[in-house]
């Protein structure tokens, strides 16, 4: 069969939260600007920290982290993402962190305080970054970035065999896109607004190809203001750290897109029959990046709305075969403001 693109769904995954022990970190300046998009560089130097029990705490099996496993469990099944009904085999995948952001990240620019996080079991760690993390978040050093690394739930499988016994068999299949792992998680901010990103894995078998195998990744983040109004909600992902050599494939929404648009007249009277005003379009704006690292991209929405947004892409890869499955570093933040007569964001 033929190699050619192909676009499956896979949103970046999963693995535990083990609350490493370390120690706060600078992080690096902006990353490399998108090939779509060249964004002016940010002048904010983020600030990186890994959670710890200095900054956050496990209440999986507290009360409230049992009300929140319950809520993140129906709304999750309510978007065809599996998850156990009961709370009891929601916490055996699931932990729920408290995090105090105003001790992990203190600004005095910056009115932090506490809030939820929701990660599976298989996190293995996870970061809070104070400031823009990259070019596509803007220049507000009070906007809050969850990274977290992504733990497949079998690194080293073979997905995709040529060679040896299932050889035969192989040349003989249909060639077909197998989901093999799907999760979300959760960030509510007490005061402002929740954020729910997820993700699906997808691997292409029986391609006919002996040397590659073929991956995608979905991954879409659904953002609402609790007060105020949402303005910003990105998801992005790159390869982990240790992930084997990915080489990009496809990826998809190819452009950015702005919808919703309507026009806005302003004018004022001077003096008797003098006026002067003029109009503008408001939009809402999806952002598409795409950059140079295979597998690396993101979306943002950008807008002013009271209402639930998301944002949503995909990626498709290939890896040497033998070499393993992709592995991935996640991403996600959004931002929300408050309004003052006039119309004017604050």
């Amino acid at each position: 069969m033929s190699t050619k693109r192909w676009t499956a769904i896979v949103v970046a995954a999963a693995s535990a939260l083990a609350l490493l022990l370390t120690d706060v970190s600078s992080a690096s300046a902006a990353h490399t600007t998108s090939v779509q998009a060249q964004v002016a560089r940010s002048s904010v130097v983020p600030k990186t920290v890994v959670l710890d029990a200095t900054n956050s705490e496990d209440i999986t099996r507290t009360k409230s982290g049992s009300q929140s496993l319950e809520e993140f469990s129906q709304r999750i099944r309510a978007r065809g993402i599996t998850a156990p009904r009961s709370t009891q085999a929601m916490a055996s995948q699931y932990k729920v962190i408290a995090v105090d952001v105003a001790k992990a990240l203190p600004d005095p620019r910056c009115k932090r305080k506490s809030e939820t996080l929701i990660l599976p079991n298989t996190t293995t760690e996870v970061r809070y970054i104070g400031g823009p993390r990259n070019e596509q978040d803007g220049t507000d050093p009070c906007l809050v970035t969850v990274e977290w690394d992504d733990q497949d739930p079998d690194p080293h499988a073979q997905d995709d065999p040529q060679l040896g016994s299932e050889g035969a068999v192989a040349i003989q299949q249909e060639p077909y896109v197998a989901q093999y792992h799907e999760y979300c998680a959760k960030r509510k901010d007490e005061d402002g607004f929740w954020q729910e990103p997820c993700y699906k894995r997808f691997v292409l078998k029986y391609d006919g190809n002996s040397t590659w195998n073929y991956y995608s990744l979905e991954a879409w983040n659904t953002c609402q203001a609790t007060w105020g109004e949402l303005i910003s909600c990105g998801r992005g992902q790159e390869a982990r750290y240790d992930s084997p050599t990915l080489y990009s494939v496809d990826y998809s929404p190819q452009n950015s897109s702005i919808g919703n648009c309507r026009p806005i007249s302003y004018e004022v009277t001077l003096y008797g029959v003098f006026s002067v005003g003029g109009s503008y379009n408001h939009c809402e704006e999806q952002r598409v990046y795409d950059y140079p690292e295979p597998g690396k991209m993101s979306t943002y929405w950008k807008g002013q709305t009271k209402y639930l947004r998301t944002t949503r892409h995909q990626v498709s890869v290939k890896v040497a075969q033998n070499d393993g499955r992709p592995q991935w570093t996640q991403w996600f933040n959004g931002d929300t403001c408050n309004y003052i007569d006039g119309g004017f964001c604050i």
